[in-house]
């Protein structure tokens, strides 16, 4: 046997084995389908949620305070207390009341003493005028003599009437009804005219005193509708009105403090319940999609959507604001397009891809 005929024999079944092998060697390189879950979205109008913490609070609250200075005697209400208008708070110690009246009556007495000798002397006078014993001069004095014991009489009079108007307010009275809410000075304290004494909150109206962040003030001043729930009454929903919107943020917090009226009947309310005040924002129509859906390239959020031919393409999207765990797609996509909601960090830009489980929808919550 020669050498041709032996390579002949070695080579050939070589290479018959190669060519078997080559078809499974290209087919490895092929990537299978990526499995993906997916959605159709629909665009929905939508309402965006501003939820935040507040705290119940009367409508008016009043500092109530003596108009004179002195010494509390008694305190007649305590922090709970219900109390109705011209109800006695707390009365001042009358002993430097007393020596003021009386000076000021003594005065009131000596000014009419005055007065009534001036008038006496003017009438004695005028009738010697009338049979020409004295002159016009002298009766012309008399009477302004007469004309400034009557403003002495009636200054001793206004000094009376302001020291009794102190008497009557020794004591300290409520104005109108609500419920006692702080003491601020005890009995046998000493206080100055106008310093607070009582806190009384007015009943019949409450309201929610909260705190709005920068970013949600345009959005909480626009809000049309609001729903206040109280989870110490159940957490029925209940509606309430905004009243006013501070114009001045907190130096601390930088944050914007808000008052809102709640409407309906008070029943079972108490004052310094918390609650969570939720201020609903209808939008435009727009498609929402899972977090999970959206992912960033070059510093756009994108989808991932699936073509006819079963591979998928990256589409750059304007999203709307966030949801609890959804995103709001206002600009990008197309009523029907079908999204990747799973899996959108491994995928590149014509890869086909295998639909695990359809989901429909995409609307709003």
């Amino acid at each position: 046997m020669n050498v041709r005929s032996l390579l002949s024999g070695f080579v050939l079944p070589v290479v018959i084995a190669l060519a078997g092998c080559r078809e499974p060697v290209n087919a490895r390189h092929e990537p299978p389908p990526r499995p993906v879950r997916s959605m159709t979205v629909t665009a929905q109008p939508s309402s965006l949620a501003l939820a935040l913490p507040a705290t119940v609070r009367p409508r008016i609250e009043t500092r109530y305070g003596f108009r004179v200075g002195g010494k509390i005697a008694v305190r007649a209400v305590s922090v709970g207390d219900a109390v109705v208008a011209g109800q006695v708070l707390a009365r001042l110690d009358p002993q430097d009341v007393a020596p003021v009246i009386a000076a000021a009556r003594s005065q009131l007495d000596a000014a009419q003493t005055e007065l009534d000798l001036a008038q006496l002397e003017l009438e004695r006078l005028r009738e010697l005028r009338r049979r020409n014993y004295v002159s016009q001069a002298q009766v012309d004095r008399q009477q302004a003599a007469t004309d400034a014991a009557q403003a002495r009489r009636r200054n001793a009079q206004a000094q009376l009437t302001q020291a009794s108007n102190n008497e009557a307010f020794q004591a300290l009275r409520a104005d109108a009804a609500g419920v006692v809410t702080a003491i601020d000075a005890e009995a046998g304290q000493v206080v100055a005219a106008g310093q607070s004494v009582v806190r009384v909150a007015r009943s019949g109206e409450y309201e929610l005193e909260l705190d709005v962040p920068e970013r949600d003030l345009a959005r909480a001043r626009a809000t049309p509708r609001w729903q206040v729930v109280i989870p110490a009454l159940g957490g029925q929903p209940r509606s309430a009105v905004l009243r006013e919107v501070s114009p001045v943020s907190d130096p601390a917090s930088r944050t914007f403090r808000m008052r809102l009226t709640l409407q309906g009947d008070p029943a079972g309310v108490a004052l310094g319940m918390s609650a969570v005040v939720t201020a609903l924002h209808e939008t435009e129509a727009a498609f929402e999609l899972p977090l999970s859906a959206l992912y960033s390239r070059d510093g756009q959020p994108h989808v991932w959507r699936i073509e006819a031919d079963d591979t998928v393409r990256p589409v750059p999207v304007v999203t709307g604001g966030f949801l609890d765990d959804a995103v709001r797609v206002t600009g990008g996509l197309s009523q029907g397009d079908r999204i990747v909601t799973a899996g959108a960090n491994l995928l590149t830009a014509g890869q086909k891809v295998r639909v695990l489980t359809a989901q429909g929808g995409g609307g709003a919550r």
